[in-house]
Order: structure tokens, then C-alpha cells, then sequence
């Protein structure tokens, strides 16, 4: 470095300014980064508003050097058409499921109210399939569901939409969405396990929905932990040893 100082090029005004710039414009890309990665509560609830988040702070602003516009406009190409069709529809279930986005204030009208529909048709699917989750989650006990009997079989598209499920559906969702929203910083499956008994017909759902990790980055880092215990050296552990080293690694916090 020293013997080749002079032919390195070195940062000028303009291109500490950019860089500067660029760091502020990519802190909600690392944020969203941070968020989802966590271990304890990855839930995939949180992909639609951290996108709608991301997706407005790109938005192009007059005070923008060439520099930043030109990466919000790559940003943006490169994150609006993630997750379209079935997939975005049930990123929207998770999210209309989750009680610390209650009033959805990330999103845009038209999102706000597909996410609204959405949650409305799943929790109409649960209560004309017996409480059966739209993921096929089994019951509160921990039992698969009930088998239909043959009249059910035959008869029961013909009253799977009655008025006295319509009336119980449409009233708990009613009940839900007057609910105040909860801290970002609480565990939204402890609320539903708590309020499970409140909602019978969304609580199965929310179970199925809140549970599915944001990413595979937890999983990931299973692996790395697995290959930091078994080593060269700790070759001969016994499978059953390895398994519970991993769990209290992942688990035990030690002060």
C-alpha cells in the first residue's frame, strides 16, 4: 500500500457526499434485514408491511443526486414484483391475522382492503369446514379434525354457507377488528393463545399463518450451529448428544 500510495485513487468531495447519501437511503433495507432474521418471532406477517415500508421510502424525491435516484429506481424494479397471486394473497392473510397490524397503516387503500377480504374469506372457510384452518391446522387438543359423515359429504356444499355461520363469522371478525393493536414489540401468537378461547373461528388460522418463518435464515443457522459442536475433535458425540447440544444452544440463555 504504502510503495503504491500514489496510483491509488482516492474519494473526492461528490463521491463522500453519495456514499454518505447511500448509507442513509439503504438503512431501511438493513433494518428490514434485522427484523426479519430475528429467531424468536420471524413471522411472516411482517414481509407486507416492511415491503410497503421499503417501497416508500424509494419513492423519487426532487432533492435526489443522480446517484440515489438511479438505486431507488433499481430498488424499486427489483422489489415490486416480489410476491404476486397466491402467495401475496396469503403474505395478506398473515398480515390481517397479526394484532399488531390491527389497522394496517402500512399499506395503501387498495392493500388495506384486499388484506380486509382476504382475512374475511379465510375465517368463512374455517367456520364451513368445522374450525378447520384454511392450512389444515388441527384443533386447539392437538386432533386431527373429524372426519365428514356421508350426509356432510353429500349435503354439505348445499349449507356450508348458512346464516347462522355468517352471522358468527362476520361477528367475530367485527369483534377483531375493534381490538387495539398491540405493541410492535409483542409476541402476536401469545396474544392469540391468550384470546383463542375470544376467537374460535380466526384463532386456528392465526396459528397456521403466525407460525411460518419470514425466511430460512433461523434454520440456517441450525446447521452453523451444528457444525461449530461437531467438530474433528468431537467426532465420536452420539447423535442423541449432538441433538441436545443443539437445543440448549438455541434455547438456554445464560447470563
Amino acid at each position: 500500500m504504502r510503495q503504491n500510495a500514489r496510483n491509488i485513487d482516492t474519494l473526492d468531495s461528490s463521491d463522500i457526499l453519495n456514499a454518505e447519501d447511500l448509507v442513509k437511503l439503504l438503512n431501511p433495507l438493513k433494518t428490514a434485514t434485522t427484523v426479519l432474521c430475528e429467531e424468536k418471532s420471524p413471522t411472516v406477517s411482517l414481509i407486507v408491511p416492511l415491503k410497503s415500508m421499503i417501497e416508500q421510502s424509494m419513492v423519487p424525491n426532487d432533492g435526489d443526486s443522480p446517484t440515489v435516484a438511479d438505486t431507488k429506481r433499481a430498488i424499486l424494479g427489483n422489489i415490486s414484483g416480489r410476491y404476486s397471486g397466491d402467495a401475496y394473497n396469503v403474505l395478506l392473510e398473515s398480515t390481517a391475522l397479526d394484532p399488531r397490524f390491527l389497522t394496517l397503516p402500512q399499506l395503501d387503500h387498495n392493500q388495506r382492503e384486499k388484506s380486509t377480504e382476504r382475512r374475511e374469506e379465510a375465517a368463512a372457510h374455517c367456520s364451513t369446514h368445522g374450525g378447520e384452518g384454511a392450512l389444515g391446522v388441527e384443533s386447539e387438543e392437538g386432533e386431527p379434525a373429524s372426519k365428514k359423515t356421508a350426509l356432510e359429504d353429500l349435503l354439505g356444499d348445499s349449507f356450508s354457507k348458512t346464516e347462522k355461520s355468517s352471522r358468527g363469522t362476520e361477528k367475530e371478525i367485527d369483534l377483531y377488528r375493534r381490538e387495539a393493536s398491540i405493541p410492535l414489540s409483542c409476541c402476536p401468537l401469545k396474544w392469540w393463545r391468550e384470546n383463542r378461547f375470544k376467537y374460535p373461528l380466526l384463532s386456528p388460522l392465526a396459528k397456521a399463518y403466525l407460525s411460518i418463518p419470514a425466511t430460512s435464515v433461523p434454520s440456517e443457522r441450525v446447521f452453523s450451529t451444528a457444525g461449530d459442536i461437531v467438530t474433528a475433535q468431537r467426532s465420536q458425540l452420539l447423535p442423541e448428544m449432538v441433538d441436545m447440544l443443539i437445543f440448549l444452544k438455541k434455547n438456554m440463555t445464560i447470563s
